[in-house]
C-alpha cells in the first residue's frame, strides 16, 4: 500500500452529512450517455460504477438540464426535470454507493449556448439579454420575469427529484457561460432592470436560484457552486471578481462547497483544456480563492498524476481535486495508486479526442486509451475472459494497434510474439511526439510496455518479418499491424483525374516524416501542402516556423486546420502560428510544381495563380496502408487478420480500438459493432456481482 506516500490525497473530507473517502474526484463532464429520452440508463451507470469501484472518492454527473429550453447540440444528456428520473437514477446512485463513493447532480441551464434544434421539434433560447451564441450564432430571447420563475421551479425540481433518487448533493452551475453565468457576467448580461447592471442586480437570478434549491431539499443535502475564475477574455471577469461573487454566494449560508473552474465559449480552450494548455495552470488562481473562502474548495486544472494532486492539498491550495480525464483514461486510477501499482495506470493524454471530440460530432464519450470507457457494459474489465485454449499468437507491428492487440492476447492467456522491424517499440507515436506539444502521445507506448511485459508478450526488436519467418514460428494465428507511409503522389479526392501531380517527385519535395527525419533538408522558405486539415499537418507547420522557417500553407479546405476546432486547441495552434507570421490559401490544390514555383488552382472558381520563391515543399498528405504482408500471408496461412492503419490509415484512437477487438479475437463484422442504442438499457439497479 502506498496511501502513505500521499496522505492528504487518501485523507476523508467531511462535507455536510457525508464523509468522502478521499479527496479524488471526477468533476461534471458531458458523457452524452442518456437515452433520446434524456433519461438515466444502463450506459450511464456502468460508467459511473466503473469508477466507484475503482476507488474515486467522488462524482459529479454534468449537465443535467433543468428545463425543456436548455437544449443541446447533441443527444444523450439527461434531463434533471423528468420525474421518471428518480427511478432511474435510484438504480445509479445505488450502485455507485455499493461501491463506497459519492456522487451529486449538476444541475444545468445552458441558455444561449444552446441549440434550437432538438431531437423532435425547435426549441427558444433563453438568455439574460438578447445576446447570440459565440459557437453556433444563435439569438437568445432577453428573459422575462415569468421565464424566470420557471428556471427556478426547474432547478427546484431537478434538485428534489435528485435528492429522492439518493444523490448526495446537487451542484449548482454558474461557470462556463451557461444560464447563471449569463447573468452575472457583462460579457453576455446587457439587461437594463433589476436583473441587470449593478452587481447586485446581476447576482438576483443565481441567488434566488440557490436560496429555493436550499429550502426545496432542506438542510441535510450538499449544495456546491461550479465558479469560473477567469472568463479568460480581454476585458472579462477576471479572478477577483469571481472572488467576489464566492464571498457573495457563501455570505447566504445555503452552499457547501465551491467548484472553481476557467472559461466561456467564447475561450472554450480553457472549459477543457488540451495539453497545449499545461497541467496544473489554474492552480494559484484557486488557492487564492481557497484563501478568500471558509468553505472546502475543489480544484480542476488538468491533473493527471497521483504526485501533483498531492502537492495542491499538501500546500493547502484545495480541499479536493478533480482529476476527470485521468479517471476516464483508467476508472482504477484511485485504487491502483493507492495500492501501490502506479506504473499500470493508463495515462490520459489530454488530446480531447475521445472525451470532447465526439460529442462535437453528435455521438457518446469514449477515451483514445481506453476503448471500455463508455462501454464498460461489453467491455469492462469484468468482461475480460480466459480464452477456451491457448495459443500462440504472432503480432506483426509495434504500434499502438499491434500493442493493444498483443496485450489483450496476452491477458487472456494466449502465447504472444511481438515482432518490430525497427529497434523501439511505438510506431506513428514516434513520429507524433517529435511534434510541438504531443509529448504527451509517449504515454500510449510507455503504457502498453508495462502492460504487455505484464502479460507476457515476447517482443522482438529490429525484427523485418516474411511469410516464412512467421510460418516458422508455427503461429496459431497472425495480426498485421504493419501502418502505413505517405503517399507522395499529391492526389486528392477533390482531383481525382490527376493520379500524380507533375512536379512532386523532385529533390526539394519532401513528406511530413522526411522533415521529422532530416530537418537539416528543409530550406529557408517552405510551402506546407495541406490535405487533413488536423493537427498531423498543423503540427509539422508549427514545427517549421518554431525552427525558423517561413512557412505558407496551401489547404484544400475552407478553413485552416479546420479540425482543430473540437479538440480546443485551434486556439494555441492559430496563435502560435499567427505571431510568428504564417501565411496561408484556402480553396486550393496545387496543379503543378516547377523548381522553385508551384501553380495552384481555386477548387470552386478554377482561377490560377502561381506562388514562386520556394526552397522547399512538405506534403502533409494522406497515408496509404502497408498492407503486401498482410496479403501474402492471408495467402499462405489461416486466421490472418489486420488493425489499424494496415487496414486503412486513420487516427490512432481507432487503431488503439480495432488493437482492443483483436485481443479479444472479436473479427466477424456482422458481430463486432456495437448497435446503436444497444448500450442504453433499462435493466433496474445494477448489482455489483456484474462487477466482479
Amino acid at each position: 500500500m502506498t496511501v502513505e506516500r500521499y496522505p492528504h490525497l487518501f485523507q476523508p473530507l467531511r462535507l455536510r452529512g457525508i464523509t468522502l473517502r478521499n479527496r479524488i474526484m471526477q468533476s461534471a463532464h458531458a458523457m452524452a450517455f442518456n437515452s433520446p429520452e434524456g433519461l438515466t440508463n444502463n450506459r450511464d451507470i456502468y460508467y459511473h460504477t466503473a469508477r466507484a469501484k475503482g476507488g474515486i472518492g467522488l462524482m459529479v454527473t454534468g449537465n443535467r438540464l433543468i428545463h425543456p429550453t436548455s437544449n443541446t447540440f447533441c443527444r444523450g444528456y439527461p434531463y434533471g426535470y423528468r420525474e421518471e428520473m428518480i427511478e432511474r437514477d435510484t438504480a445509479l446512485t445505488q450502485a455507485v454507493h455499493g461501491f463506497g463513493a459519492h456522487i451529486f447532480a449538476q444541475l444545468n441551464h445552458f441558455g444561449v449556448m444552446g441549440e434550437t434544434h432538438a431531437m423532435d421539434d425547435y426549441r427558444v433560447l433563453w438568455s439574460s439579454s438578447n445576446i447570440k451564441s459565440p459557437v453556433f450564432g444563435e439569438m437568445a430571447k432577453a428573459m422575462e420575469r415569468s421565464d424566470m420563475d420557471e428556471v427556478v421551479e426547474g432547478w427546484v425540481r431537478s434538485a428534489e427529484y435528485a435528492r429522492l433518487a439518493g444523490f448526495d448533493g446537487v451542484e449548482i452551475h454558474l461557470a462556463h457561460s451557461y444560464l447563471l453565468h449569463q447573468f452575472i457576467s457583462p460579457l453576455f448580461n446587457k439587461r437594463t432592470d433589476e436583473y441587470g447592471g449593478s452587481y447586485e442586480n446581476r447576482m438576483r437570478l443565481p441567488l434566488e436560484v440557490i436560496a429555493a434549491v436550499r429550502e426545496k431539499v432542506g438542510p441535510d443535502l450538499v449544495i456546491g457552486i461550479r465558479l469560473s475564475m477567469d472568463e479568460m477574455v480581454p476585458g472579462g471577469m477576471q479572478i477577483d471578481d469571481w472572488i467576489k461573487v464566492a464571498q457573495t454566494v457563501e455570505a447566504t449560508g445555503q452552499i457547501d462547497y465551491i467548484m472553481a473552474t476557467a472559461g466561456v465559449y467564447q475561450s472554450a480552450t480553457y472549459i477543457m483544456p488540451p495539453y497545449d494548455v499545461p497541467n496544473g495552470w489554474l492552480v494559484d488562481p484557486v488557492a487564492r480563492l481557497k484563501r478568500a473562502v471558509k468553505l472546502p474548495v475543489f480544484c480542476v486544472s488538468g491533473i493527471g498524476s497521483a504526485g501533483e494532486a498531492e502537492a495542491i492539498l499538501a500546500r493547502g491550495d484545495a480541499d479536493m481535486v478533480a482529476m476527470t480525464r485521468a479517471q476516464i483514461a483508467d476508472p482504477e486510477f484511485a485504487r491502483k495508486t493507492a495500492e501501490g501499482r502506479e506504473d499500470e495506470i493508463y495515462h490520459c493524454l489530454r488530446c480531447n479526442q475521445g472525451c470532447v471530440s465526439r460529442l462535437f460530432h453528435g455521438t457518446s464519450m469514449t477515451c483514445q486509451v481506453n476503448p471500455a470507457t463508455g462501454r464498460e457494459e461489453v467491455f469492462g474489465p469484468q468482461t475480460l475472459e480466459l480464452a477456451p485454449a491457448a495459443r500462440h499468437w504472432v503480432v506483426v507491428g509495434g504500434g499502438p494497434a499491434g500493442m493493444k492487440a498483443a496485450e489483450g492476447l496476452a491477458k487472456r492467456g494466449h502465447r504472444v510474439t511481438l515482432l518490430e522491424k525497427a529497434g523501439e517499440l511505438g510506431g506513428q507515436v514516434n513520429h507524433i511526439v517529435r511534434l510541438p506539444r504531443r509529448d504527451s502521445f509517449a504515454w500510449i507506448t510507455e503504457d502498453l510496455k508495462v502492460q504487455m511485459a505484464k502479460a507476457g508478450v515476447q517482443v522482438k526488436l529490429n525484427c523485418e518479418a516474411s511469410v516464412d519467418s512467421i510460418r516458422a514460428l508455427q503461429p496459431d494465428g497472425v495480426i498485421v499491424a504493419t501502418g502505413s507511409l505517405p503517399d507522395r503522389s499529391g492526389y486528392s479526392d477533390i482531383n481525382p483525374l490527376v493520379e500524380q501531380v507533375p512536379g512532386l517527385d523532385a529533390e526539394h519535395v519532401f513528406t511530413a516524416l522526411d522533415v521529422l527525419a532530416q530537418p537539416q533538408r528543409v530550406g529557408k522558405r517552405v510551402l506546407v501542402l495541406d490535405e487533413e486539415g488536423n493537427r498531423y499537418s498543423a503540427g509539422i507547420t508549427e514545427l517549421l516556423v518554431e525552427n525558423g522557417h517561413e512557412v505558407h500553407v496551401v489547404t484544400r479546405w475552407n478553413a485552416l486546420f479546420h479540425r482543430l476546432g473540437t479538440t480546443l486547441d485551434q486556439p494555441v495552434v492559430y496563435a502560435n502560428l499567427f505571431s510568428r507570421g504564417l501565411t496561408y490559401t484556402l480553396n486550393a490544390w496545387v496543379s503543378r510544381v516547377r523548381g522553385t514555383a508551384v501553380d495552384l488552382f481555386n477548387l470552386y472558381s478554377c482561377e490560377e495563380q502561381t506562388l514562386e520563391g520556394f526552397d522547399s515543399i512538405v506534403l502533409a498528405v494522406r497515408h496509404l496502408p502497408v498492407d503486401g504482408l498482410y496479403h501474402a500471408l492471408k495467402a499462405e496461412l489461416p486466421h490472418v487478420h489486420r488493425v489499424g492503419d494496415a487496414v486503412v490509415p486513420r487516427k490512432t484512437d481507432h487503431a488503439i480500438f480495432e488493437g482492443f477487438l483483436a485481443g479479444r479475437e472479436i473479427f466477424d463484422n456482422w458481430k463486432r459493432y456495437i448497435e446503436p442504442g444497444a448500450l442504453e438499457g433499462f435493466d433496474g439497479p445494477i448489482e455489483a456481482h456484474r462487477f466482479t
